[in-house]
């Protein structure tokens, strides 16, 4: 999967939103292991997959609705934190690790900085 920047954890919060808070930890894993699957397509065939998706969660993540958000609220941190984990788990992280990035991007999601 291409690296993950603070666009492509937007746009993949905000598809988690759009479903039940339930459903996150699965769609969030999800979304990670299809845009690592659209990645090795791209990097084999030189092209993006048919089904969607060059390999970036961003790309990923547009393939399914979304709600808008003006802010950081509690839900969107929450989703961050779905996600955060999911990525972390895909890569091979450490519980630990996983926390650390939840925390520290955790404290900017409260803070407003990286704000869409």
């Amino acid at each position: 999967m291409r690296p993950v920047g603070l666009s492509d954890l937007d746009v993949a919060i905000r598809a988690l939103l759009s479903v039940p808070r339930g459903e996150w930890r699965a769609m969030a894993t999800d979304l990670i292991a299809a845009a690592h699957a659209a990645d090795q397509w791209r990097e084999s065939y030189g092209v993006a997959h048919p089904g969607g998706g060059t390999g970036s969660l961003y790309a990923q993540a547009t393939l399914y609705p979304r709600v808008a958000t003006s802010q950081c609220s509690a839900r969107y941190c929450a989703a961050l934190g779905d996600v955060l984990t999911a990525h972390g788990a895909h890569r091979g992280m450490t519980k630990c690790d996983v926390a650390r990035h939840r925390f520290v991007l955790g404290k900017l999601c409260l803070y407003g900085i990286g704000n869409p």
